[in-house]
């Protein structure tokens, strides 16, 4: 058998392969054999280690062809041929000595041939249109400059061919220049643009194009970027350092289950407070889900979130905005943000200025708004007129002055019960909205029995079963409902794995 080794030029991609050498030659027995070892098929072959090293960057993908006549027809046949391991069938890394066992099955022959071939793809990248929500944390207008991140993914892999690093990434927003990066496994580019005229529904689109270290060009891959504003932002609201006095004194409203005694004093420093409940739109911006069981619409608060899922929602909100995080765990269970039951060795650094749920004595405080009535609207529990009853209306979302609709099965007015959107009431004295009723809302602090002394900045319990929730809302529909919206109020029932269609939350930040 005379054994040829041919050196070959891929066509389009231009790799080269060198050093074709066949090693070794010897004769092999490949007949057939029985369980008994009985040959029932006689047959005689070649085997042989057959080295290349494809010239390049990257990787490629190699194929073995064989010619058996003097016209050198160039076949693989495949009853002629066994490849023996694996090394011509995958991408193999280019500028490395690769070493493949053939099988060439028969008598000997003259003039028998190999030739290897290496090819190589040029670079498919993709990506996929992005939904930019402008206004998290202000309001927008056209012209106003923003990042957003263009990202693509490289698609060769996937396919099952052979490739090249890439090298250098073009990307190129129409009607500016263009500019390169230095590829990274993300290919990532951060675009500052601007918000186009009209706003909300507006495109802008860029090109990215992949050059490889072989210099093959990807195709241009154009991402397109749709501009929508959010219905109402993320609004903070300075809430001033000050002493007050936690708790009530109100007997009839401690016989109603307050829990909230003895009365003591507690020293805050200043804090910052989201003007209304997180919403459903400002919660799906965040976390991309919604879990709220009434989906009734953007400006409704978000509600059938545990106490983790509002942790997380914390965390991402303090990413987005570029400050440190508050809470650290190291694992989470459940489906973050649509029904986390648990984060891992939680920790809560109060020191860090991001995002995180109100302590409840923070919570009673910007409540109060400087008042030490019942309500903050100025009047004590429990309403005994009628202009008692107009105030909680005028102030507070509950089951009293819920939208009521007609029962035609009935012939009577039936009330419609659910959450209302935010800030359709007075706001308080700070300029707190829902403060008071529409949903109940989560504190930070494990619930526990207060003490008499003084306190600065506390941060409750460091372990329990429940954390407190504070406010009152439209779902309570007892004789006590009034006072569920008192200032002082609280529960102790908030199982943190557990949501509730009645149960929402807003954010604190800034200095405590």
């Amino acid at each position: 058998m005379v054994i040829l080794a041919i050196v070959t030029l891929a066509t389009a991609q231009q790799l080269q392969v060198d050093s074709v050498l066949v090693d070794t030659v010897w004769n092999s027995d490949s007949s057939l054999y029985n369980n008994m070892g009985i040959a029932y098929q006689t047959r005689y072959s070649r085997d042989l280690y057959l080295s290349f090293k494809p010239m390049g960057g990257g990787t490629a993908k190699c194929y073995v062809a064989m010619s058996t006549d003097s016209a050198k027809t160039w076949a693989f046949p495949a009853d002629s041929l066994i490849e023996l391991d694996s090394g011509i069938s995958s991408p193999v890394q280019c500028d490395v000595k690769c070493r493949v066992r053939l099988r060439v099955l028969g008598q000997d022959r003259p003039g028998v041939a190999f030739k290897v071939t290496a090819q190589q793809w040029q670079p498919v990248l993709s990506g996929n249109p992005q939904l930019v929500t402008m206004g998290l944390f202000s309001a927008i207008t056209p012209g106003d400059s923003c990042h957003v991140n263009m990202q693509c993914t490289l698609d060769n892999a996937s396919q099952g061919l052979g490739y090249s690093t890439i090298s250098k990434v073009w990307w190129d927003a129409f009607g500016t220049a263009g500019t390169w990066s230095d590829s990274t496994a993300t290919l990532s580019y951060t675009w500052n643009t601007t918000v186009p005229t009209g706003a909300s529904g507006q495109r802008r689109a860029m090109i990215a194009k992949a050059r490889d270290a072989n210099g093959l060009w990807s195709a241009p891959c154009t991402l397109t970027v749709q501009f929508v504003e959010l219905t109402k932002s993320v609004t903070m609201l300075s809430i001033p350092a000050g002493t007050f006095l936690m708790g009530d004194t109100n007997a009839i409203l401690l016989n109603q289950g307050s829990l909230s005694s003895p009365l003591h004093s507690v020293t805050l420093g200043a804090f910052t407070m989201s003007q209304t409940l997180v919403t459903q739109e400002q919660y799906l911006e965040v976390m991309d889900t919604n879990p709220s069981f009434s989906k009734s619409g953007k400006t409704y608060p978000v509600e059938s979130v545990t106490w983790y899922d509002a942790a997380l929602f914390c965390n991402a909100l303090s990413k987005m905005a570029g400050t440190d995080t508050v809470y650290a765990f190291t694992s989470v269970t459940g489906t973050p943000g649509a029904g986390c039951t648990g984060l891992g060795n939680l920790n809560i650094d109060y020191t860090q200025n991001g995002y995180r749920l109100p302590t409840e004595a923070e919570y009673e405080y910007a409540n109060r708004s400087g008042t030490k009535t019942d309500y903050y609207w100025g009047r004590n529990y429990p309403p005994m007129t009628s202009a008692d009853t107009l105030a909680i209306d005028s102030n507070a979302v509950w089951f009293n002055d819920l939208p009521t609709t007609y029962d035609s099965a009935y012939q009577e007015e039936v009330t419609i019960w659910g959450t209302q959107p935010v800030a359709t009431k007075k706001p308080n004295a700070f300029g707190l909205y829902d403060m008071s009723g529409n949903v109940w809302e989560w504190c930070n602090d494990w619930y526990a029995s207060y003490s008499a002394g003084s306190q600065t900045d506390p941060t409750g319990a460091t372990s329990g079963s429940y954390h407190v929730l504070r406010g009152g809302s439209y779902y309570e529909y007892f004789a006590n409902i009034a006072c569920n919206l008192c200032a002082a109020f609280r529960v102790s029932d908030g199982v943190p794995s557990s949501g509730s269609r009645n149960i929402g939350f807003r954010v604190v930040c800034g200095a405590r």
